[in-house]
């Protein structure tokens, strides 16, 4: 029985645009686990029914080349399936819908992991989610999708980390004095320490962290920390380190963490944090040892 709705709801779907087994290589989304259908998913004749409940989505900001992005919802009683995929996109991706949930036991849900192409500009896209039957596709739903570009920004000595997932991670840098930086220190310049001065611009001597993203598993959509020092750095020795706070409800959150001085790249280290990375001690000492460089005396 489900070999024969899903090859009749297979029939519809190229039937309006799509051509089955197709990899979707060049398509700007990507749903884990979908069948890709060639075709504009905007452009499918529409019937009045089925329709999407509701998408329930956390982040509206996204990065290209995210990954692994959730989303999920519910669909009207007698769908089979749901259709995912940008407007105006090359193509889209059908997944067999869930079953039920328990407040609402004639509803079908779906599920959907989506990974962004790296080559997705800064604008907004229309992520458009559809029900379908066997014998009908029904309404688009649209969730707006805001692409923000993620650049190391400017400075003497920056030091930057990204990963992939909406998780918790942090930034610790260690400088060349053994002062750390991190959410509970985001800036490593010592008053008391150092020399007396009446310039009310000394506090940007020291190494800064930008921004703690995804605090709490309150997700940003940033997937980025930065310890930035807008003026030359002391010379010595650096530790920078990786502290998974919380996956946040994922499996693993893949990070990339990379020094550069003056614009060229110091060393680059790349590594996963998996559920076990968030036994480690968190706050300052807290973390795995990622990347660690030296800054010559001039």
């Amino acid at each position: 029985m489900k070999r024969s709705v899903w090859l009749a709801l297979s029939l519809v779907l190229t039937a309006c645009g799509g051509v089955a087994n197709d990899t979707g290589l060049e398509a700007l989304v990507r749903v884990s686990g979908g069948q890709f259908y060639r075709g504009a998913i905007d452009k499918l004749s529409s019937a009045s029914a089925p329709a999407v409940v509701d998408v329930l989505n956390s982040q509206t900001v996204i990065s290209p080349g995210l990954e692994n992005k959730q989303i999920s919802g519910r669909l009207d009683p007698g769908s089979t399936a749901v259709a995912i995929g940008f407007s105006g996109d090359v193509g889209y991706w059908v997944l067999p819908a869930g079953v039920p949930d328990a407040d609402s036991p004639t509803q079908p849900t779906f599920h959907a992991s989506l990974s962004f192409a790296p080559v997705l500009t800064a604008k907004s896209y229309d992520l458009i989610v559809r029900a379908a039957s066997p014998d009908a596709i029904g309404p688009p739903a649209h969730v707006a999708l805001d692409v923000q570009q993620t650049l190391p920004p400017t400075g003497a000595l920056v030091i930057s980390l990204w990963w992939d997932t909406e998780s918790d991670l942090d930034l610790h840098v260690v400088d060349a004095y053994g002062d750390e930086i991190w959410a509970g220190n985001i800036n490593s310049y010592d008053p008391y320490a150092a020399t007396p001065t009446t310039d009310a611009g000394a506090w940007n001597e020291g190494g800064i962290l930008d921004f703690d993203s995804n605090a709490g598993c309150v997700i940003d959509g940033r997937c980025n920390e930065n310890v930035v020092w807008s003026v030359g750095p002391p010379p010595g020795n650096y530790l920078a380190r990786v502290d998974t706070f919380s996956l946040c409800g994922n499996s693993a959150a893949r990070w990339t963490i990379e020094a550069f001085l003056n614009g060229t790249s110091l060393g680059r280290a790349e590594g996963e944090a998996v559920p076990s990375s968030q036994r480690f001690t968190k706050g300052k000492g807290g973390g795995l040892a990622a990347l660690s460089f030296t800054i010559p005396r001039p």
